[in-house]
């Protein structure tokens, strides 16, 4: 793979996409993202208060890293659903210059973002279409998928019937060597054992994982767990390596030798923090993909999602203009692909 991780040998004969750059496959969840703000204080029962700000935008994991893909010009195979109403009819033209979605007899999903001063948020969700998903879509997608391809499932834990059926999935994947990649977010019902063991299983079938540090540290039952303890903790478990989202620190993972590698963050004035993560994965899918080392990809990641989270709306440099950037400090043998 791009970046260092093992991908097995096909077992079986796979068209190959030899001329071409592999695909993106990004599947998951997206819904329909209300963010208000902000409240000072939690409001008493029985009371009312009012926000100065609201935006109405789309969100999900598949959403918000789809959209950077599209703001980037990066096309991708999307793999997702929407409801049968008016939210999922906003969604999908929202989303109208990627793969059309699948139109499930539920409402669509629905999140309601709280923002509050001190830059947090508050998030409260209606699963309503992601709750009748199932992995069917994605099943066919694998199926059809080249050798060399690259598959993201992201938002994971908020698709319920996917949950059981990812392990075979991406081990099916796998086998037609495929990339695999998972972004789970973290589980409505918390870090139970149930938890860790199904995603321990998942896990065994992932080429790159791609979680934040307290979702490592909730994995591994680690509270206090440092980057460099995490992404060792995590090193048995993962089928190829993991990426570890530090925030403000930037990024984190371990080189070939088993040593840490931090890609730090530059200063940045941020101004909305939503997607953060789903912008991160896109950029680095999209370098690996263009045959971008892990940790070259990883660098970059951080760079783009730094100038994005500083900019409202939201803005995306070109990626073919990043592209020719990198290929130009790597034959002039600058130090940016070192570690």
């Amino acid at each position: 793979m791009p970046g260092g991780t093992s991908v097995p040998v096909a077992s079986e004969a796979v068209p190959s996409r030899r001329g071409c750059r592999p695909r993106l496959i990004v599947a998951g969840n997206a819904d329909v993202d209300l963010i208000l703000g902000p409240v000072p204080a939690w409001p008493r029962k029985g009371t009312e208060i009012t926000v100065e700000h609201f935006v109405k935008r789309v969100g999900g994991a598949l959403g918000n890293t789809a959209l950077a893909l599209a703001r980037m010009g990066v096309s991708a195979q999307l793999v997702w659903d929407v409801g049968n109403d008016m939210l999922g009819a906003w969604l999908a033209a929202e989303l109208g210059t990627g793969t059309p979605p699948r139109v499930l007899d539920a409402p669509t999903s629905v999140t309601v973002a709280l923002s509050h001063p001190d830059g947090e948020r508050t998030f409260v969700s209606y699963l309503g279409h992601l709750a009748h998903s199932d992995a069917a879509t994605l099943a066919a997608a694998v199926e059809t998928a080249a050798s060399g391809d690259l598959l993201l499932v992201g938002g994971s834990f908020l698709l319920p019937r996917w949950r059981p059926e990812l392990p075979a999935l991406l081990e099916r994947a796998r086998t037609r060597a495929v990339v695999t990649a998972l972004d789970t977010g973290w589980p409505p019902e918390g870090w139970s054992a149930a938890v860790r063991a199904e995603l321990s299983e998942t896990l065994a079938h992932v080429d790159l994982f791609l979680p934040n540090l307290d979702e490592a540290r909730g994995l591994l039952d680690l509270s206090g767990a440092t980057p460099l303890e995490a992404l060792r903790g995590l090193r048995p478990l993962v089928a190829g390596r993991t990426a570890l989202k530090l925030g403000a620190a930037g990024a984190a993972t371990l080189d070939a030798s088993g040593e840490l590698l931090v890609v730090s963050a530059p200063a940045t004035e941020v101004v909305d923090t939503v997607g953060a993560g789903d912008t991160s994965n896109a950029v680095l899918l999209a370098g690996l993909r263009d045959g971008l080392s892990l940790q070259a990809a990883l660098r970059l990641a951080v760079e783009v999602t730094s100038l994005a989270l500083g900019t409202l709306p939201r803005r995306l440099p070109v990626w073919e203009a990043l592209r020719r950037r990198e290929r130009a400090v790597g034959q002039s043998g600058g130090s940016r692909h070192r570690s």
